[in-house]
């Protein structure tokens, strides 16, 4: 037997001008999404086994009844302070229509353009870049904690980004210490990205800082993620013979480039610059969200659909929070400013010293 919707549908669609039947469908559309939108975030919601309370992060709990939207009310056993699901939440701050919000969620899967993704969302490009950067947030924190045991093996590297201060110039808040360059004049440093991947397939990723990766910053790193007798392969940099063994790995393999002994963490360093190309570069000050980005798409893409991934993603956005509002987003300082600040600094006294003017 035929529902309801579907009978109204065919006996109007007949009678309505072209203009009309358009609105009708977009209605029709947003009210699909919606309803996909509100069974992807509450699935599961009420049996989330990482609920705690957003006011004090106590665990301890007890259902209260429901609240006037119909939602299960929690009484917190910590703080006596009541809560739902939706508090201090992405989605319970938001002006957007749900509807949006799942759209937004297919073209994320997609990788399209914040320019595309806002016409078919119906919002401005300032709105996708903040929806973008919101789902971003909620899902770094949903990456699993890499941690070599151990006996395990994993192989390290790096990866080199040019330094970019991509954005709008004329309205950056934090500046722009240096005159725009070329693709041809190339770039004074680059900033690192140590990539693990082990046997078991998990990845890390961290921002080293400019230039070679020095022993400080890979020590800092690396601490908390090696065991004492990891077995650790790299290639044959020297920092890595001074600081592995300074940690209590098991055994340091290293090995030529030639050798081919870290094909799997070369093959994701292919994957990475691939996924980063997408976007036609990315700012510094923002490539850590997009890091974030690759590692879900690189944990959560393998056997699923773009659908069960955009369930993925609107479910695990609906349980997280986001700390970082609009204007902290606009105001978020580039890494490494004080290279520049006190590259400024010796430019000026080079230009006195050789010139005589400031």
């Amino acid at each position: 037997m035929e529902d309801v919707l579907t009978q109204l549908t065919r006996q109007l669609l007949p009678q309505m001008t072209a203009a009309e039947k358009s609105r009708a469908l977009r209605s029709l559309k947003a009210l699909i999404d919606a309803e996909l939108f509100d069974l992807a975030a509450s699935e599961g919601a009420e049996d989330d086994p990482d609920r705690a309370c957003p006011w004090c992060g106590s665990p301890h709990y007890v259902k209260r009844g429901r609240d006037g939207r119909g939602r299960q009310r929690f009484l917190c056993r910590g703080c006596a302070r009541t809560f739902t699901d939706a508090t201090m939440r992405i989605f319970s701050t938001t002006k957007l229509d749900r509807s949006a919000w799942m759209r937004f969620a297919e073209c994320h899967v997609d990788m399209l353009p914040l320019r595309e993704s806002a016409e078919k969302c119906g919002v401005c490009l300032k709105t996708a870049f903040f929806m973008r950067h919101r789902l971003l947030e909620a899902m770094a924190k949903r990456m699993p904690a890499f941690r070599v045991e151990a006996g395990g093996g994993a192989e390290l590297d790096e990866r080199f980004f040019r330094e970019s201060f991509k954005g709008n110039r004329s309205r950056s808040e934090s500046g722009v210490p240096r005159k725009p360059r070329t693709r041809s004049q190339g770039t004074d440093g680059h900033e690192k990205i140590c990539v693990l991947i082990n046997d078991a397939g998990d990845i890390f990723y961290e921002i080293a800082g400019r230039g070679g990766l020095d022993e400080a910053a890979a020590r800092e790193l690396l601490a908390d993620k090696l065991a004492v007798g990891a077995i650790i392969s790299t290639d044959r940099a020297h920092v890595y013979r001074r600081v592995l063994p300074a940690l209590g790995v098991g055994a340091h393999i290293a090995s030529k480039r030639e050798e081919h002994a870290i094909n799997r963490v070369n093959s994701l360093h292919s994957q990475m610059r691939h996924f980063i190309g997408r976007f036609r570069g990315v700012s510094t000050r923002r490539l850590e969200n997009y890091l974030a980005w690759f590692k879900w798409t690189w944990c959560f893409k393998v056997r699923r659909s773009a659908d069960e991934l955009t369930e993925l993603i609107v479910r695990q956005a609906a349980r997280g929070t986001y700390e970082k509002t609009w204007r902290q987003y606009k105001a978020t300082p580039y890494p490494f400013y004080e290279y520049w600040i006190k590259q400024a600094k010796w430019d000026s006294r080079a230009r006195r010293a050789i010139y005589g003017v400031a």
